[in-house]
């Protein structure tokens, strides 16, 4: 499914019924995703702007921030109205803090997250949805209730990397996780799930090793040359993003055992899709994440277009991207307009 109908077939799941639904390809395309909708504030006159909506990702920079970013743009351009402006987190959660106590202050209409840590931003979350601000995060949610999340499944994305790894390995050997920071929902469940697909799939997998990689391809090099030294047979890698996979693959090559590791990512970013066309990494979970951006603007737009604040639904709303494992034989499928 493109883009376009991507969007458009969200929004027609939030005017329609605000109910679980889902779309995608199937078999192993890259898919849209599956929806669980946010339900929307109390009903409002419609609003037709100004507003002023924040982007505060993690980092400014990095490939997925950008192609959020990219398809955050795409949506805001297109309505006058907007004012859009994107933040730079620095990977400090006491930054992201002090700049969202800011956009408070400075009477932002919606802002759209990215936490640094789930529990360290769910008090000033909450304090901007008390003042009447939405907020929407991406791929990991604060632990306060909020409006929405749009997030690549995540538990999914795991479990996927681990059923494939497990085909690649022949259902045994060695393997270890290159860890996200404690706080950060989306690897810990990335985690969760490869661990539950080798328990299911192939239990005589062992995990030698589990150390957090602070999402950071310098501390990934270091790891996993710690991991090689203290394991003479590792045959799989999982790091539970493409940067830090990227830095296993610099240290497996340079210690010359890169054709002895399975290494896989996730995320999906284009550096990461060329290094598995080379071999050098064996897969990723892929995500559209300009599609994600999309989708999050759009949701912004729905919102705000209807008047209403903050959602008073009981729980977060969940949007979930389908993620797809990109292996050397399936990555071809990913077309150039869904690389970033």
């Amino acid at each position: 499914m493109s883009r376009s109908k991507s969007s458009i077939f969200f929004i027609g799941v939030l005017v329609a019924a605000l109910v679980l639904t889902s779309c995608g390809t199937g078999g192993n395309a890259p898919a849209a995703g599956q929806v669980a909708a946010p339900t929307a504030g109390a009903a409002a006159a419609p609003s037709t702007g100004p507003w002023k909506i924040a982007y505060v990702p993690t980092q400014i920079g990095q490939p997925v921030t950008l192609a959020w970013g990219k398809g955050l743009e795409s949506v805001f351009k297109q309505n006058p109205s907007v004012a859009y402006q994107a933040f730079d987190g620095q990977m400090k959660a006491d930054n992201q803090v002090t700049i969202i106590e800011d956009l408070i202050n400075q009477g932002y209409s919606l802002i759209v997250l990215q936490p640094v840590d789930a529990a360290a931003l769910s008090a000033v979350v909450q304090k901007a949805e008390s003042k009447g601000i939405p907020v929407i995060t991406l791929n990991t949610p604060v632990q306060a209730k909020h409006t929405a999340v749009v997030q690549m499944a995540d538990t999914e994305a795991g479990y996927a990397v681990g059923v494939e790894m497990c085909k690649q390995l022949g259902n045994q050997g060695n393997v270890a996780i290159i860890q996200s920071p404690p706080g950060a929902i989306l690897g810990v469940n990335r985690e969760k799930g490869f661990r539950e697909a080798l328990a299911k799939v192939c239990p005589d997998v062992k995990i030698v090793g589990a150390q957090n990689g602070e999402w950071n391809k310098d501390k990934a090099i270091a790891i996993m040359n710690a991991f090689l030294q203290s394991n003479d047979k590792l045959d799989g890698v999982f790091a539970v993003n493409d940067i830090m996979a990227e830095g296993a693959m610099v240290a497996a090559e340079s210690a010359g055992r890169l054709d002895q590791v399975k290494i896989w990512g996730a995320n999906g970013q284009s550096s990461a899709l060329k290094l598995i066309e080379e071999g050098k990494l064996a897969g990723t979970a892929y995500n559209d994440s300009i599609a994600q951006g999309m989708v999050a603007g759009n949701l912004a737009m729905y919102l705000l277009t209807g008047g209403g604040g903050p959602s008073d639904a009981p729980s977060t709303g969940v949007i979930k991207i389908s993620p797809f494992a990109a292996t050397k034989e399936t990555v071809n499928q990913i077309p150039e307009s869904g690389r970033w």
